[in-house]
């Protein structure tokens, strides 16, 4: 059972995208409302892309990013929050949250597809 698990989890983490699509199917099965799905499959798979995102850095450049990483989504956050306070002037942080997480979802997915794309071509090239 716990070699099972440690392969699911090892497989979500390589190949995000098609568990977006798959976790996405199961959203829309259970809420049926297409918004409410796509939502919580963005809110549900920022972590994966975020972790997805490590593990590419980890494997192309062979060093840990971690550190950055973390760095880069307090920015969001501080980010996220000052736009929040000057577009409404007033803090609430649940909306903040909400919008950093997608946020952070969107930065990631790019990072990844751009990270898969370059270690595709270092690899064909090199």
């Amino acid at each position: 059972m716990g070699d099972a698990l440690v392969f699911f989890f090892a497989a979500v983490l390589t190949l995000p995208i098609p568990f977006i699509f798959v976790f996405y199917l199961f959203t829309r099965k259970w809420s049926k409302h297409k918004w409410k799905a796509i939502h919580r499959t963005t809110s549900l798979s920022a972590p994966v892309f975020i972790l997805s995102v490590h593990l590419l850095l980890l494997v192309l450049f062979e060093q840990s990013f971690f550190a950055y990483i973390l760095i880069f989504l307090f920015l969001l956050l501080g980010i996220s929050l000052i736009v929040q306070y000057k577009i409404h002037e007033e803090v609430r942080l649940r909306r903040v949250f909400k919008a950093f997480w997608r946020i952070s979802f969107l930065f990631f997915t790019f990072f990844y597809l751009g990270l898969t794309l370059y270690g595709l071509f270092e690899r064909l090239f090199s």
